[in-house]
């Protein structure tokens, strides 16, 4: 692994990091392209650099799992997993199509203006980071107000199996948004977010659930036609 750079190194407070500190300074890594594909992951390597125990980056690594970012193999550890291919985004869109409309319909359905608020603010929070620059740096803002912005809707829904399905991909769904991010207009986002928000105002599940479909359509268009995804196994 190359040496850490001075932005890796404000990573790194001078006390032990907490397991989310380490699973960013990880992520970084692998979004910016320090650690190739396939190349493996040295628990106590990366503990080293990060001056940490084993124990936080075991945690981070494990989460970083759930995302399908990196892989763990029996006897030999974890290692950066491959590229998604076109057909894995096109199974998740799919899996996302299925559920999100439904959760949207009952979320507006339940809706306050306390929840009209939150997506209000978690909209306010995407416009504001869209330009945020080319390194997770600069776009975790972006990556962390739409992620805001869905998961709020589904947590509407008061309906603990559709939060256990959603957070059953919503891992794969960071990951996919993270190598999206520097392809994919913000603008697209930004106007799909708001018809959203303006049927939630006016109180019409019906409208709101075309529009988190339109939404999520708008994904998939704009994202199957990327040329960084594998080809089709």
């Amino acid at each position: 692994m190359n040496a850490a750079s001075p932005e890796e190194e404000v990573l790194i407070p001078g006390r032990p990091m907490l397991v989310d500190q380490v699973f960013e300074a990880i992520l970084s890594l692998l979004l910016d392209d320090k650690i190739s594909t396939g190349s493996p992951l040295s628990i106590d390597g990366l503990a080293k650099r990060f001056k940490v125990s084993s124990t936080p980056v075991r945690e981070a690594l494990a989460r970083l799992e759930t995302t399908g970012m990196v892989r763990r193999e029996a006897l030999r550890g974890y290692k950066v997993a491959p590229e998604p291919t076109a057909s894995d985004v096109a199974a998740l869109l799919t899996s996302r199509q299925i559920l999100e409309p439904a959760c949207t319909s009952i979320a507006c359905t339940n809706s306050t203006e306390e929840l009209v608020a939150d997506l209000e603010r978690f909209h306010h929070d995407l416009e504001a980071s869209r330009h945020g620059g080319d390194t997770f740096a600069g776009y975790r803002a972006y990556w962390q107000a739409d992620e805001n912005f869905h998961r709020r809707i589904v947590e509407a829904t008061d309906n603990e199996f559709l939060l256990r399905a959603y957070g059953s991909i919503e891992g794969h769904i960071q990951r996919f948004r993270l190598l999206v991010h520097n392809d994919m207009s913000g603008d697209h986002t930004v106007q799909e977010h708001q018809a959203i928000i303006d049927a939630f105002k006016a109180g019409d599940a019906v409208a709101a659930t075309a529009a988190m479909n339109r939404h999520i359509e708008g994904i998939r268009s704009r994202s199957l036609s990327l040329a960084k995804f594998g080809q089709q196994g």
